[in-house]
């Protein structure tokens, strides 16, 4: 899912966004909220959390969007590339937060499920773990780009701009990623037969 918004519509959304016009903050929300829940989703793996988070990217989105600087060109990109940092910022203070409460939390019992479900769950869980150690073995710009194209959708072009490298950088290492990814996943693949 791409924007559905050209550049000069953006330069318009973002002017009435910057005096608080309750339709384009609703136009700008409905643009990116897709977008921002599932790149929040994947780095924290909590429906509830990644919803708070979502929330607090937009609260934040709106209390600065005065503070944001429309550029001559690439509108949609920049204005990407600035909500994917809060996003970015969001993640970092939730993590921080969590790192502390796990530090002074005292241990609790795992759930208890049925076998059937069990399995099932324990299934996924692993080929989640597998595809998130994986990830965790790629570099951390390999790691982001792949974050950004697929779990946030952002374009290459707005991929780009978020990680501050020219398109054609942005393309090259996502080929690399994938094929490093692969690589990884057909080793444990390979490991565990």
């Amino acid at each position: 899912m791409y924007d559905v918004c050209t550049d000069e519509e953006m330069v318009d959304l973002l002017q009435r966004a910057r005096h608080n016009e309750p339709a384009a903050l609703d136009r700008l929300y409905r643009l990116y909220v897709h977008k921002v829940y599932r790149y929040i989703w994947y780095r924290v793996g909590d429906q509830a959390t990644a919803e708070d988070l979502t929330g607090e990217v937009f609260v934040r989105m709106v209390q600065h969007i005065h503070r944001f600087r429309v550029p001559g060109e690439h509108q949609v990109a920049a204005f990407s590339a600035w909500l994917f940092r809060i996003a970015g910022n969001c993640l970092s203070d939730h993590h921080r937060s969590e790192a502390y409460s796990r530090a002074h939390a005292e241990p609790s019992a795992p759930p208890v499920a049925d076998g059937d479900s069990w399995d099932r769950s324990l299934d996924r869980l692993l080929q989640r773990h597998d595809l998130l150690a994986a990830m965790n073995r790629l570099s951390d710009d390999q790691r982001q780009v792949l974050y950004y194209r697929f779990v946030a959708d952002l374009t290459s072009a707005q991929t780009a701009a978020v990680m501050g490298k020219q398109e054609g950088a942005i393309k090259a290492l996502q080929h690399r990623a994938l094929n490093s990814l692969r690589r990884l996943l057909e080793e444990k693949s390979e490991g565990r037969t």
